[in-house]
């Protein structure tokens, strides 16, 4: 077999500037659980905001109020109440001058907010807020976690900040251009078809050239067999390693953790015995980006961010520099790392092209790591560690076996290979925030965005980039939506849509599917859209987000947010004929229409013995406080109700007394969603009746301020078909 002595540009050489000056421990101890310095491994975290049960409320000044456990108590709560379409109880005043108030049961963070926004439209409320229940920082219960200094030290990334925001997105994918990846029970599932590019069978020493199989044989080397002098060196498992920087399973009480949670891993393998070549790098990368390649199968999972731990010294050619260009151009973002020369990073390549974002190593301390390449050329910098102490090192995947694989470990490495996949791991958690961002928009959010570095360091802006990477600065500089009310919709429905959320730009449009809605912007946390009923001619899932035109970053916009679209919601309620004081007509009444009885009245009350004879529903189109008025003359002269019971609904009939003299159904209350059941039941109502209708028509105005036509209707109950929900 013919050994090549050299390999154009990428070659041995080049790959020991980025990895094999990397120092290794045999194994990796266990987290230190210890040391007051690193969080506890394996406590227990929630990765979504919990539900809360209280809300704060807030009066003005001029509110001459002392506080709602004044002797007006009552009033007050009815009107937050009222406001905000829940039943509100008092629990306690608090520090300035607020109050906590109680839920009828926990709720969604949304909703609540959604709530505050509606009692903030009493004038004497200054502000009303989710008594929202805080936690430590997420920390992953991965048992190796507490090694990890470069997640969670001050010098680190500062993840676990950026995971209570984002965990990342399984719809965001990161090619790893490296020597391929092993499957280690510490990245199972993680992984999507790639490719093997290296076109040479010796150096892609599986056999044989390309192919679909992008799995690492080891990379081991002995004396000379790279070139005169070579050294011997054992399998490196270098893709494996920033793979789990990466995407390593998290908080899945085993190993280590990886900056994004839910990425998908895209291994293209283009290095192997002795390095690899600029023609398999190449390809590698246009395919990676989603763009066809002569002979290679179409890439069904295109990457938004690129990583390449590996370089070589000489300027950017032509090859390469076409391809990052052809990637970027697609939407990729590529990531490389500086080297590890201690030189000026303009000397190697792909450091020195134009395009990528090119990342320097620090140390634990925040200092340069001393191997770390640098100059004008680094965008930003990140932890790459330090293994003269081998727990200075960065913590990650790796194998057992010299030679071929062996078993599932866990290894320190130093290098700036294993700086760039902390960038991009950050990077990728950024597109599971804003998937339409632009290569160079996630470059100025990485490096406006950072943690300074330390007084005395040898690093500073002019030859370390802007900074180190800081994960939780980044995400938190981008929009995102939090919920939006209501949560569901009917067809042919116009209505409001509040979005919540956080760093909403001034002047943000709401889309529903991709079409611009009239919008309103009412804070950084809250715009509103109007939704019109020609926007949902049909029943399903619609997609929402929001697009602002940032100062710095330019035009950004959230992740969609699904909102279901149904057909109508219906409230169902058990009501019989009541017992005529004269014989009814001889034909008598037919069940399920408004009849004329004895007085011409119609009489709706429980009677136990015929409970299931009949039925009244109301359809609304989503929950909360709906009041219910008749639009045509219908009047009621009397009606009253109350239920108890295992029942999914509540509330109180008022008489409503207009001066046309229709009387109505008012402040009809539905805290959840369903329909009602069980009993007892106590209802009286006399309706008086003259057009002996089938259907009333009449209108819904629901808590969001929308009035919608709807239909009263009287039905047998035994012909009900199940309540839709």
């Amino acid at each position: 077999m013919s050994h090549p002595r050299t390999l154009a540009r990428f070659c041995l050489a080049g790959l020991l500037l980025l990895m094999a000056a990397t120092s290794t421990s045999a194994v990796a101890p266990a987290a230190n659980s210890a040391d007051p310095l690193l969080p506890l491994a394996g406590s227990a975290q929630l990765t979504a905001e919990p539900p809360v049960d209280q809300i704060i409320v807030k009066y003005r000044a001029a509110a001459d109020v002392s506080g709602l456990n004044a002797p007006d108590q009552p009033l007050r709560l009815k009107a937050l109440s009222d406001a905000a379409g829940v039943a509100l109880t008092y629990f306690r005043p608090m520090s300035g001058d607020a109050h906590v108030l109680r839920l009828p049961a926990a709720m969604p963070v949304a909703d609540v907010e959604s709530i505050a926004q509606r009692i903030m439209t009493l004038p004497d409320v200054e502000y009303a807020e989710p008594d929202r229940i805080l936690q430590a920082l997420l920390t992953p219960n991965d048992t190796q976690y507490g090694s990890q200094w470069h997640y969670f030290e001050t010098y680190g990334i500062n993840a676990p900040a950026a995971w209570n925001i984002t965990t990342g997105s399984t719809s965001v994918v990161v090619a790893v251009i490296d020597t391929g990846y092993l499957d280690h029970a510490d990245l199972s599932g993680r992984f999507v078809q790639g490719y093997d590019f290296i076109s040479n069978s010796f150096t892609a020493n599986d056999g044989g050239g390309r192919d679909t199989d992008a799995h690492d044989p080891g990379d081991w080397i002995t004396a000379n067999q790279c070139f005169p002098g070579s050294p011997t060196l054992n399998s490196s498992w270098h893709g494996t390693h920033v793979a789990g920087t990466i995407g390593a399973n998290s908080n899945n009480a085993l190993g280590v953790a990886g900056v994004n949670w839910n990425a998908r891993i895209l291994p293209a393998r283009v290095l192997g015995k002795c390095g690899g070549t600029t023609s398999d790098i190449a390809d590698a990368i246009r395919w990676s980006a989603g763009l066809a390649e002569t002979g290679v199968p179409n890439n069904l999972n295109p990457a938004d961010v690129i990583n390449m731990s590996l370089g070589g010294s000489g300027s950017c050619g032509s090859t390469t520099q076409t391809a990052i260009n052809d990637a970027i151009a697609a939407g990729t973002t590529v990531v490389v790392a500086a080297g590890n020369s201690n030189l000026n990073a303009s000397g190697f390549t792909p450091a020195n092209c134009n395009g990528v974002v090119t990342i320097a190593a620090t140390d634990r301390g925040g200092d340069k790591a001393s191997y770390s390449n640098y100059g004008s050329v680094v965008e930003v910098s990140a932890p790459g560690g330090e293994t003269a102490i081998s727990t200075n090192g960065v913590l990650s995947t790796l194998n057992a076996g010299t030679t071929v694989p062996g078993a599932d470990s866990y290894v320190f490495y130093q290098g700036t290979s294993m700086a760039a996949p902390h960038a991009a791991g950050v990077a990728s958690l950024l597109y599971s925030l804003s998937p339409s961002l632009t290569p160079a928009q996630v470059s100025r959010i990485l490096t406006g965005t950072i943690t300074a570095f330390p007084g005395g360091s040898a690093c500073n802006t002019s030859i370390c980039g802007t900074g180190i990477v800081n994960a939780y600065n980044a995400v938190n500089a981008l929009p995102r939506i939090s919920g939006t009310y209501p949560v569901t919709s009917s067809v042919n429905t116009t209505f409001t849509l509040v979005v919540s959320g956080a760093n909403f730009i001034a002047a943000s449009t709401v889309k529903w599917n991709g079409v611009n809605l009239t919008t309103t912007f009412v804070s950084s946390s809250q715009v509103t859209a109007t939704v019109k009923s020609s926007n949902v001619i049909t029943a399903g899932t619609y997609n929402v987000a929001v697009s602002g035109n940032h100062p710095t970053y330019g035009s950004l916009t959230t992740a969609a947010r699904p909102f279901t679209v149904g057909t109508v919601r219906y409230v169902y309620l058990p009501v019989v004929l009541k017992n005529q004081s004269a014989p009814p007509p001889p034909t008598g009444p037919t069940p399920g229409f408004w009849e004329s009885t004895t007085g011409d009245e119609f009489y709706v009350t429980p009677d136990s013995a015929n409970v299931d004879n009949f039925a009244i529903y109301i359809s609304v189109t989503g929950c909360g406080s709906y009041k219910i008025t008749h639009t045509v003359p219908e009047p009621i002269v009397n009606d009253q109700f109350s239920f108890s019971g295992s029942f999914y609904a509540s509330g109180t009939f008022d008489s409503d007394t207009s001066a046309s003299g229709t009387d109505g159904l008012n402040s009809f209350n539905i805290p959840g969603c369903g329909f009602v059941s069980g009993g007892p039941w106590d209802w009286t109502a006399t309706w008086q009746n003259s057009s002996q209708p089938s259907v009333v028509p009449a209108t819904v105005v629901g808590p969001d301020g929308v009035q919608r036509a709807t239909t009263i209707r009287l039905y047998r109950s035994a012909d009900l078909a199940t309540p839709n929900e």
